[in-house]
């Protein structure tokens, strides 16, 4: 037969309402009671009660711990912050005061250079296609419309067929009825 955990299944403080409630129970109703036997161990009234308090005691000092490792991490973040913006100001102070050519003081600091990168032709081949691709998708071209008429000449004029091109005629917008007064 297997037991159910009680810690498991509960938070904290529904923990802790049960122990002060078994305080209180034994308390009341045990207290005259000389030993209590529980999973084969003996208790008396008072060991009992010292059991379920250490039980309590243990959870707060988790929860006290806890909120200071939340302070704490906290303080450490705003921090970070601050000392993060304060060595990027540093290596630009030492890059203007002394020049990049100052390598080696940066060195000094813990400043790495900046490396160069070397691009190989063939990736910048490959970048440049990569970039016409992408522009041909996101920027399609778009091309005015023409329409070509065809103007059929009677057989009997001298003149042969004549190609026009001509813009298409913009459709007529309809105008919203004037509203009146009633």
């Amino acid at each position: 037969m297997q037991r159910r955990c009680l810690i498991s299944s509960t938070n904290g403080t529904t923990f802790r309402d049960r122990c002060r409630n078994a305080i209180a129970g034994v308390q009341k109703d045990l207290a005259s009671v000389t030993k209590v036997t529980l999973n084969g161990v003996d208790y008396t009234p008072t060991t009992l009660v010292a059991l379920l308090q250490s039980g309590i005691d243990a959870f707060d000092a988790a929860a006290t711990a806890r909120a200071a490792w939340l302070e704490a991490v906290q303080k450490q973040r705003a921090l970070l912050t601050l000392l993060l913006g304060v060595l990027v100001a540093l290596k630009s102070y030492l890059t203007n005061q002394y020049g990049s050519a100052a390598v080696a003081m940066q060195a000094d600091f813990g400043f790495a250079s900046k490396k160069k990168v070397v691009r190989t032709s063939e990736s910048k081949t490959d970048a440049a296609k990569k970039a016409t691709a992408t522009k041909a998708v996101t920027h399609p071209k778009v091309t005015k419309q023409t329409t070509t008429v065809l103007t059929v000449v009677s057989p009997a004029s001298p003149t042969a067929t004549a190609m026009t091109t001509t813009n298409p005629t913009p459709a007529a917008t309809p105008q919203a009825p004037a509203t009146t007064k009633s």
